[in-house]
């Protein structure tokens, strides 16, 4: 499909709209692989096929309209006419209530025989039951069995993705860098949380409470004080493409990855994983803008994974995470970048008291620049297995600095800083000409950017902006509305994963038809134009009067 056209929406549905449905699903793959699982020898022939069924989902998505199974019985047996119904292999018509009734009952049972065999929830749904009464309806399911389950039920929602992606032409895809925007936003179920005082769970358990602080997890902080803004509700772990800063855009930014979990559960390893898929897909690599909440991941659960990808992070760091975060053979590691130990406590400090508010924006960023003196230098790696060589900014044929260890480097006499305190005891750094560091050493906070430099800021900013504007362009209500739980009535976190997927794909497609008409237009430069945020000016009522 790459290049597509992408159809006209009208209120009656085209043959061109249909044929780029059914294309869509034909691309992903998933139809035919679930028609193999659904396969039986005997019983009834089903008259409706998974490959229509999901059509019908992509066009009820890609029309802005709830993806209410009854709105898609409609679809398939009162809107498609006899032949377009023989294209896509549904069988039957729904002309008055009992037929449609039947119809329906059709619709429902092959939906939920299809979610049935990737769903990895063991909870019966659409029923509040006491909590003792719930757990013990519980299914019984290993880990090894949920884990698989999983896989297949994220392998399904990224492959249906991935056909929306593939909708870009050549040159689209040609001009993707790599660089993506890696968050998490919540998702509101149909469904009303676990009541204390009923005792009564929740009608949809593969939920939970979802709060805006924190690690958004439960309803109480830390000293049991309740916290605002309770949602029962799933995350959307997504990854969106960006461009570089500054850069006309030569692609629009489109969802390339996304799983959906409970909120707050493993952040890292969910955003590994979302990574992984992009990567098995024959995505290249490129920076990794993420927020605080990856930042603070375990390695071996984020930061290990994605650099193994080939990702650069790019992330801020919490007000404890500042200053130096880890050391190997003398180097310190100052918030993402390995520098010589005797930098000043002033450099150590410039992030930590710019927050504190005891320096200005002007004393911090010259601090931010004079830390480049003091950065180690790159002699190779990271090699097959990560590790890096690194040598002392005061020697090579241009020392950086000036340093009693290093006798070469004080030969210069033009104005190079000098090393005024260099350690006592001369480290590995000192005395080697170079060092090689392991890749978990400080893997949870380094990062190729020098952190607070304006490279870092803008690519930062660039990755951050891109998957922020997304997650409110994919819940603006006139469109895919993603925070209207009411549009998406079939519980559970198969059906849910199903349902946000389709909206994914919508969205790109969306974005696609926007980027081709801005292209048309001679328009894309001016996207990359900084609105203005002052709102009155002077200068508006000069002459007036």
């Amino acid at each position: 499909m790459s290049g597509a056209v992408i159809p006209a929406l009208e209120s009656a549905i085209t043959d061109e709209m249909l044929d780029f449905a059914v294309a869509l699903v034909d691309r992903s793959g998933v139809s035919v692989s679930l028609e193999e699982q659904l396969c039986r020898r005997t019983g009834r022939r089903r008259q409706i096929p998974v490959r229509a069924l999901l059509g019908g989902l992509v066009l009820l998505a890609l029309s802005d309209r709830p993806l209410h199974l009854t709105l898609l019985t409609d679809l398939l047996f009162r809107q498609l006419n006899g032949d377009q119904k023989r294209r896509v292999g549904v069988e039957g018509d729904a002309t008055g209530r009992r037929a449609f009734l039947a119809r329906y009952r059709s619709v429902r049972y092959l939906f939920h025989l299809v979610v049935s065999r990737v769903d990895p929830s063991p909870y019966p749904k659409n029923r509040r039951l006491p909590s003792e009464v719930l757990e013990a309806s519980r299914r019984a399911m290993t880990p090894e069995e949920v884990g698989e389950r999983t896989a297949r039920l994220e392998t399904l929602v990224n492959a249906l993705l991935q056909a929306s992606v593939d909708v870009l032409a050549e040159e689209e895809v040609r001009s993707f860098d790599g660089s993506v925007g890696l968050d998490a936003t919540p998702v509101a179920l149909y469904s009303r949380g676990p009541s204390r005082r009923s005792g009564l769970g929740a009608s949809d358990p593969d939920g939970s409470w979802y709060v805006r602080e924190g690690d958004h997890r439960g309803e109480e902080d830390a000293k049991g004080r309740v916290r605002g803004k309770v949602a029962w509700a799933l995350e959307a772990t997504i990854a969106t493409m960006a461009t570089p800063p500054g850069a006309p855009a030569a692609h629009p930014s489109l969802a390339i990855g996304f799983c959906l979990g409970k909120a707050g559960a493993d952040p890292g390893g969910t955003g590994a994983r979302v990574m992984a898929s992009v990567s098995s897909r024959g995505h290249q690599p490129g920076f990794l803008g993420a927020d605080r909440a990856y930042s603070s991941a375990l390695p071996e659960r984020f930061h290990l994974p994605v650099r193994a990808l080939h990702y650069e992070p790019v992330f801020d760091y919490r007000v404890d995470e500042l200053g130096v975060q880890a050391n190997s053979s003398g180097a310190i590691l100052l918030e993402g970048t390995w520098c010589c130990p005797a930098t000043p406590r002033p450099l150590i400090d410039a992030t930590a008291e710019c927050r504190a508010g005891t320096i200005d924006e002007a004393t911090y960023a010259r601090r931010i620049v004079a830390r480049s003196d003091w950065r180690l230098k790159k002699k190779a790696g990271p090699d097959r297995d990560g590790y890096e060589r690194w040598s002392c900014p005061a020697i090579g044929e241009r020392p950086g600095l000036m340093c009693p260890h290093r006798p070469a480097s004080l030969l210069a006499h033009d104005g190079r800083m000098k090393v005024s305190e260099p350690p006592e005891m001369a480290p590995k750094l000192c005395r080697q000409g170079a060092i090689t560091i392991a890749p978990d050493v400080g893997a949870r906070h380094r990062q190729r950017l020098a952190f607070g430099t304006e490279e870092w800021s803008r690519r930062y900013a660039t990755c951050r902006n891109t998957i922020e504007g997304w997650n409110g362009y994919l819940k603006d209500p006139s469109h895919e509305a993603l925070a209207a739980p009411a549009r998406r009535r079939v519980r559970g976190i198969a059906a849910q994963s199903l349902f946000c997927a389709l909206l994914l794909m919508a969205a790109n497609i969306r974005k696609i038809r926007a980027h081709r008409e801005l292209v048309a237009e001679g328009r894309t430069a001016a996207t990359t134009e900084r609105a203005r945020r002052r709102r009155t000016s002077l200068a508006d009522y000069a002459g007036a009067g």
